[in-house]
């Protein structure tokens, strides 16, 4: 028998554990378990941290299970395979995966199987392609735009529900994407939380979703999102509200917005200009025939705009039209100003927050005002 090397790796933690513990069950006798299974802690930050982590992988693999029995090493949770994070030492970490990278290719004993788990690879590294040429690869992907997300998590959902034996409308089945968001942790235990609260029926309501169902993390952060674009004081706040007191949320909330403004800017400008046509509930789209001057500077931003899709389209330009020109500069310039805040100031994250928001959106009287033209180019 040949040694085992797979490496299991993406975003979604729920989906990378469950593929490895399947994998380990298929390997792995159940009355074996207990002495034929070891796991190595991969999360590491400090140099003398990673580089243990390394030795001990291998030390385990090498070390054969209880008389003879199979012996399976899971490195789970690997965080220094990209070379950088918060590891306190990029070279460190270079270093650590080279070794490994030169154990791998020598290739595993009979008897030795290793399986490793991360959320982040990067595949064209060496340690990737190294993983497909000598084991296998199980990629759950990473780095997924928001709409591929949704679509992926949105067929999980259907799976779970279905295993779960309920059957749901549709529009309590867009509801609950909405609320709980595409971490298939957060959907699994909510669709159990309802198949509870459901008893004897099979059948989920939108009615059902609203009365106990969580909102998660992520779907809260859209929704500020888009209580901000829409100008809705009460909607920030209240978002905010439920957001607070999670470790590190405002300055994940600070990045969106100042990334979100910066989308609204670009389309505000080139709605201006007439490069992009629609309204709120309307159709919208990009000029066929943009200027050569217009496709160019597009094309020169770091995403160019006119490949977004139509559903982000829809959603941000009229976000867009509820701000001036001049309201989403200041918008940005303020944003940036709270990134700094809170990192450098004593004060409490969330008041940053809710006064910086509230000063941006203003009067809501305010969006109804024409924009007047730009003279100069998009922002």
């Amino acid at each position: 028998m040949e040694g085992k090397l797979c490496l299991i790796c993406g975003d979604d933690d729920y989906l990378v554990d469950a593929a490895a513990r399947e994998r380990i069950n298929q390997l792995v006798p159940e009355p074996d378990r207990a002495f034929g299974v070891e796991t190595v802690d991969g999360h590491r930050d400090t140099v003398d941290e990673i580089r243990k982590a390394v030795d001990a992988c291998m030390e385990s693999v090498q070390t054969p299970g209880f008389f003879g029995a199979t012996k399976v090493t899971w490195f789970r949770d690997v965080t220094f395979l990209t070379g950088g994070g918060r590891s306190a030492d990029t070279t460190a970490a270079k270093e650590a995966v080279h070794k490994l990278v030169t154990w791998l290719k020598d290739g595993l004993l009979d008897g030795q199987t290793l399986i490793i788990t991360a959320a982040k690879v990067l595949r064209s590294s060496t340690f990737f392609k190294t993983c497909q040429q000598y084991g296998e690869v199980q990629d759950f992907g990473n780095g997924l735009k928001a709409w591929e997300l949704e679509k992926l998590a949105g067929q999980r959902m259907d799976a779970l529900f279905v295993k779960a034996g309920l059957a749901v409308d549709p529009a309590a089945r867009t509801e609950f994407l909405k609320r709980v968001g595409c971490d298939t942790r957060l959907l699994v235990s909510e669709i159990e939380k309802l198949r509870l609260y459901a008893g004897d029926r099979n059948r989920v309501t939108v009615d059902d979703v609203r009365e106990i169902t969580s909102i998660g993390r992520e779907a809260e952060a859209w929704d500020l999102l888009d209580a901000f674009g829409e100008r809705n004081a009460l909607g920030v706040l209240t978002t905010l509200k439920r957001l607070s007191g999670q470790r590190g949320i405002g300055v994940m909330l600070a990045a969106m917005l100042e990334k979100a403004v910066r989308d609204l800017l670009i389309l505000r400008e080139a709605h201006d200009r007439k490069w992009v046509y629609g309204s709120a509930g309307g159709a919208c789209g990009w000029n066929k025939n943009l200027p050569p001057e217009a496709a160019a500077l597009l094309s020169a931003l770091p995403v160019n705009p006119t490949a977004m899709n139509t559903w982000a389209l829809k959603k941000k330009l009229p976000h867009a039209l509820n701000f001036t020109l001049q309201e989403l500069r200041l918008a940005r310039y303020r944003i940036l100003d709270l990134r700094e805040k809170l990192v450098t100031c004593a004060l409490p994250e969330m008041f940053l927050l809710e006064t910086t928001l509230l000063r941006i959106i203003g009067n809501p009287s305010s969006k109804a005002r024409p924009a007047r033209p730009a003279a100069a180019g998009v922002r």
